[in-house]
């Protein structure tokens, strides 16, 4: 199937081509904007909690592009949150406090190390390149633990930018998020979106009409790398303390792919649907049910996953109502 008829039969079956439903799309960005007045509650709860969200969001943005639009599940894309989140360490130590030098600086080295890494892994398919990234992450956050120039295991404090004024942290992560968001929607759109799609769908008929495919695969991935070392490079300071088992937690590598899985793998407002849900349940979930809160946590991952095999953005436009859902669940394939 030529990319053309993809796109016709997902718009007849009441989606938006590559990018996904466009109602689900203007919802969040109708989201994003409400989220500006967060701040304003003068609640450090709430700002906590949603800059958490649009962080996540960020890096399930970062995800979606290897993983959702070009086919390749990474288990190591944690490690470019770390990257991020030491760099902006490191400028902090050397009495560099912007907040635009840390997002810029971790950005570009995530990419680059995304790059450097990129170019021999993602000549391997399928569970060996995801055991591959597994093993990447799992060796950086070694290396980290055990340079002392980066604090070992006792991590690293990073100066606050400004104690008087914390939402700063919280718009610049808002920032990151939309830079993330968008982004997305203009690749997707893009020759370079379709060019990922290709790769997906079919990598060897790609080739054949002229696709490139290692340099594209790195692209995406160098891209998800920039979206999620930004993310880390302001976390550090909001934080103000990073060490390995913050910056490289099961936690930070997990919940982006179940989040963009929730939402709607390959789509635009997929993962920032997943993160608004995913992170809140689990906030809710942690505060109530302290010592069952994973129980209860991944049982709705489960159910949902099992349920909405295509994302939660599917039902956005969804044609045919529960007909069209109950054969899904028997049409779709993993």
């Amino acid at each position: 199937m030529t990319v053309a008829a993809t796109a016709a039969a997902l718009r007849r079956a009441g989606l938006g081509g590559i990018t996904g439903s466009p109602l689900a799309f203007v919802v969040v960005l109708v989201a994003m904007a409400l989220l500006l007045a967060v701040p304003f509650a003068h609640n450090g709860y709430l700002n906590n909690v949603f800059r958490n969200i649009l962080m996540y969001a960020a890096m399930a943005y970062g995800w979606n592009l290897i993983g959702g639009y070009t086919g390749y599940v990474s288990f190591g894309n944690v490690t470019f949150f770390g990257i991020g989140a030491y760099s902006a360490a490191l400028l902090s130590a050397h009495g560099i406090d912007n907040l635009a030098a840390d997002v810029v600086v971790g950005a570009l080295a995530s990419a680059a190390f995304a790059v450097v890494i990129g170019i021999p892994v993602l000549r391997l398919k399928g569970h060996y390149f995801g055991i591959a990234t597994l093993g990447i992450g799992l060796a950086v956050s070694d290396i980290v633990a055990n340079l002392d120039a980066l604090g070992g295991t006792s991590g690293l404090a990073v100066h606050q930018v400004d104690d008087a004024h914390f939402s700063v942290y919280y718009y610049a992560m808002w920032l990151v998020a939309l830079g993330a968001i968008l982004g997305t929607y203009l690749i997707a759109r893009s020759k370079l979106g379709y060019a990922f799609v290709a790769i997906r769908e079919n990598e060897d008929a790609a080739a054949v009409l002229g696709i490139w495919a290692t340099r594209y695969k790195v692209t995406a991935w160098a891209i998800g790398a920039m979206m999620a070392g930004a993310a880390g490079a302001i976390f550090a300071p909001a934080n103000g303390f990073i060490d390995p088992s913050i910056t490289f937690a099961t936690d930070a590598n997990v919940f982006p792919i179940a989040m963009t899985i929730l939402g709607g793998i390959g789509t635009v407002a997929g993962p920032f649907i997943g993160a608004v849900i995913l992170a809140g349940a689990n906030e809710l979930l942690q505060r109530y049910f302290v010592k069952a809160h994973t129980l209860f946590f991944g049982a709705m991952i489960v159910v949902i996953v099992l349920v909405l095999p295509r994302g939660l953005v599917w039902l956005f436009g969804l044609r045919g109502g529960l007909r069209t859902w109950a054969k899904s669940l028997t049409a779709f394939k993993a």
